[in-house]
């Protein structure tokens, strides 16, 4: 009993001092507008606050001018926009930090169920829709080469005699292009590399389904999301917005290197930083994401910074999927 009576008074005792924490600071208002006194300590001047005015674990932050006041409805100077509150704002959603350890293991914990959720039920779907924007960077020393990649991912009825599926990609990289077509339809896969590389191939659709890693850009982060802000759409749509240090997700990367450009993996690697975000619909199906990736690469001595922007489109998820194949003419046969 003595035990339990002590565990409990530690636990009180911890839960007040994150309320005074909470509430050490308070606005104050004059003809100038409004500052943020904590303790003894003058308003944040120039600079960046976040604060958990109202005590409800969830900081937003707030932009001090040279004066200490207060910045609303505006642009501050670094480019950032604050909404009429002084919150900062970015992609329509004021942003929220955890401010204390409890409500940031609340948030992480929140934020992996609804993104595991999401990938359990948009891999059950019979099709899904998707169409990607990837945007890379690869900068050495004073030298910064930019590639872009589209992408048109549409399949239905997966491992079953009814499967089809559509793959396109189109990349650009200092002034070449490249693009790939691959699709299956009647029990037989088409290739198409362009002019000359054009060829296809009868394959059931057991085997089929085998070689393909349809859908592999989602959910490859989910066991590394921290930093969790959620929020709540009008319509019931929840946004996830996550972010992590990178560390250990090196096989995770190779993974989306082998969608996207498997030359990559030829690099040492490592990710520096990770961000994202998840737009979920009412029925907790991807509806979008955005990832960015921010990796240092090695090859001979020689360091590289490269950066990843993903941008994925879930195209009505739950859906029929119907897909329009392209012509089939002029395909060279070879044997499976």
């Amino acid at each position: 009993m003595k035990h339990s009576i002590k565990i409990f008074a530690v636990a009180l005792l911890l839960s007040f001092s994150l309320t005074l924490s909470a509430f050490a600071g308070t606005w104050m208002e004059d003809s100038n507008g409004w500052r943020w006194q904590e303790k003894d300590q003058l308003s944040p001047v120039s600079s960046w606050e976040w604060i958990d005015s109202n005590g409800d674990g969830m900081s937003e932050c707030y932009y001090f001018d040279e004066n200490g006041y207060l910045l609303t409805n505006t642009t501050t100077p670094d480019g950032y926009t604050v909404n009429e509150n002084g919150a900062w704002v970015a992609d329509g959603m004021v942003r929220l930090r955890a401010a204390n350890p409890s409500a940031a293991a609340s948030a992480k914990k929140e934020g992996r169920e609804l993104y595991y959720q999401a990938i359990k039920k948009s891999s059950e779907l019979q099709g899904l829709d998707i169409s990607g924007d990837i945007h890379m960077s690869l900068s050495y020393t004073d030298m910064e080469v930019p590639i872009s990649m589209k992408l048109r991912l549409q399949y239905h009825d997966i491992n079953t005699p009814n499967m089809e599926f559509l793959s396109e990609t189109a990349m650009q990289m200092m002034g070449s292009k490249d693009a790939h077509q691959s699709f299956y339809k009647d029990g037989t896969y088409y290739s198409n590399g362009g002019t000359h590389k054009k060829y296809k191939m009868k394959i059931g659709h057991e085997d089929m389904t085998k070689n393909l890693t349809l859908g592999g850009l989602t959910g490859q982060f989910f066991a590394f999301i921290d930093n969790v802000q959620i929020a709540a759409g009008d319509s019931g749509s929840k946004t996830i917005v996550y972010s992590s240090s990178g560390d250990g997700m090196e096989p995770y990367l190779s993974n989306i290197n082998n969608e996207i450009w498997p030359l990559l993996n030829e690099l040492d690697f490592k990710i520096n930083r990770i961000s994202g975000k998840a737009v979920l619909t009412p029925e907790g199906y991807f509806s979008k994401e955005d990832i960015t990736i921010d990796t240092t690469m090695e090859d001979d001595g020689e360091t590289a910074g490269f950066t990843m922007n993903i941008r994925l489109d879930y195209n009505n998820p739950g859906q029929a999927v119907t897909i329009n194949f392209p012509s089939t003419d002029g395909y060279e046969v070879v044997v499976y």
